[in-house]
């Protein structure tokens, strides 16, 4: 199963947000939900959103290092 972009997005940007507000990339909020999560494709879902969540979260780590 594969997120639609506006979703994807919406998560780059929550990781965004939680770098800007000092979080640590192990403060992904979605990382505790996956290995709960009861079928494969609720795993899936979970797993693309906190991927993206990261991606947003290293793409603004990045920056700041580069600044």
């Amino acid at each position: 199963m594969n997120l639609d972009v506006e979703t994807m997005l919406d998560w780059q940007q929550r990781g965004i947000n939680a770098r800007v507000l000092g979080l640590s990339a192990g403060d992904n909020p979605l990382v505790r939900y996956i290995h709960k999560a009861s079928c494969p494709r609720e795993k899936d879902s979970l797993m693309q959103k906190a991927d993206a969540w990261l991606f947003g979260w290293n793409i603004e780590h990045a920056a700041r290092l580069a600044s």
